[in-house]
Order: C-alpha cells, then sequence, then structure tokens
C-alpha cells in the first residue's frame, strides 16, 4: 500500500517506519524538508520524503499525526484527501504546569479531523499505544496480543487500517462508530495515568479479551 506519513514526530517516524520495512510504500511529509529526508533515509531505502502535500497526494492511506493543527491549515488543496483512508492517532497533551494530561476534548480529535474532511475516510487508531511499544518487533508485539481500537464511520477504511495494523503485530479491535472515540479517549488517559503517574513506564499497554465460551 502507498502511505503517506504527515508528520515526522515519534508516531510518524515509528509508524511510518515499521510500515516501510514491512513493504509497503511510505513517504514522510514535514515541514521541515531536511527532517523528512533524514526520518526517510533512516527507515528504509525504499522510502521517500517530501511535504505535507506530497503525503497527502501520495498515499492512497494517511497518517496524520499534526497534532492541534487542522489538516485545511496545513494542506494548500486539502480535497486532496477526498475519497482517502486517513489515520488520527492524536492525544492531548500533558500540561506541565498542573501535572496533568489535558481533558480530551468533545467531539474527540478524530471527528474534528472528519469534519475538517468531510471527503476522507477518517479512522482513529493506534491512540492507546506508546510509541515505544509501536516500535517492537513484529513478532514480540503479536506475542503480547496488544490490542489497536479502531473508530470510523466508514467500514472499508477500518477494514485497510485493521490489515495496516496487523502487519505491526497488533489485534485490531473494531470499537464502532467514529463517535466512540470519546470512549476509547478514555481508554487513553487510564493507560497514560499508569505509565506518568502510577509509574509502570512507558512499555504499558493493554489488551482486549474475550473468555472463550468453553472456558467460562
Amino acid at each position: 500500500m502507498k502511505i503517506g506519513i504527515i508528520g515526522t514526530g515519534n508516531m510518524g517516524r515509528t509508524l511510518g517506519t515499521r510500515w516501510a520495512r514491512a513493504g509497503h510504500a511510505v513517504l514522510f511529509g514535514s515541514r521541515d524538508a531536511r527532517k523528512a529526508e533524514e526520518v526517510a533515509r533512516a527507515a528504509a531505502p525504499s522510502a521517500r520524503a517530501g511535504d505535507a502535500a506530497a503525503a497527502a497526494a501520495f498515499g492512497d492511506a494517511i497518517l496524520y499525526t499534526v497534532r492541534g493543527v487542522m489538516p485545511s491549515r496545513l494542506l494548500r488543496d486539502p480535497s486532496a484527501l477526498d475519497g482517502k483512508v486517513v489515520i488520527d492517532c492524536n492525544n492531548t497533551d500533558f500540561d506541565p504546569v498542573r501535572g496533568e494530561f489535558l481533558p480530551a476534548p468533545v467531539p474527540s480529535l478524530a471527528e474534528q479531523v472528519a469534519a475538517d474532511l468531510p471527503g476522507a475516510l477518517v479512522v482513529q487508531a493506534f491512540s492507546t499505544i506508546p510509541q515505544p511499544v509501536l516500535a517492537l518487533p513484529t513478532e514480540r508485539l503479536a506475542a503480547r496480543r496488544v490490542s489497536a481500537f479502531l473508530c470510523s464511520d466508514h467500514a472499508a477504511a477500518k477494514s485497510v487500517v485493521a490489515s495496516l495494523a496487523s502487519d505491526l503485530g497488533l489485534v485490531p479491535v473494531d470499537s464502532g462508530e467514529l463517535r466512540r472515540a470519546r470512549v476509547v479517549n478514555g481508554v487513553v488517559d487510564f493507560i497514560r495515568m499508569h505509565i506518568a503517574i502510577l509509574g509502570r513506564g512507558p512499555f504499558t499497554t493493554i489488551s482486549l479479551e474475550t473468555i472463550p465460551e468453553e472456558a467460562r
């Protein structure tokens, strides 16, 4: 699959690198051309670099990682994302003054992206998984059965992202329509509480399991 990565921070760099090494065609887009080139060079020989517009034009699926900036403000032509799968993985930030995470907005960030891109197929995904966990090798992640919760109003788009999650060794979990992202955001804060406040560390994550009928 052709994947455009908009933003080359921790999440964009990690997920783009993992997908490039899994055989997908990846273009990293950044406002800093030098950073995009460095990330692409480190990711895989096949990875490419450009700006956000180039990533939007290149990908059949787009990972949007620019927190706090709507795509219509970042892209010269937001309609370039019409009909494309747009994955939003963003969460609210930590408030260093109050020493706590800011409350998740309602509508969720993913819903705001969908409103900003009415022609795109927006999926919230990977928001509950810390970046150090995503960086682990596929076989280690697969053994832990880490859940990737997917919310979207578009079933076909969820299927695409479910496949991309499986490529990383994650277990995709259909979590309903996009408005259910508000519920998933509570899971995000629960995990971050354990990481930052209760001291469990950045490799803390969650796996949703159903006890099989024969074991009940």
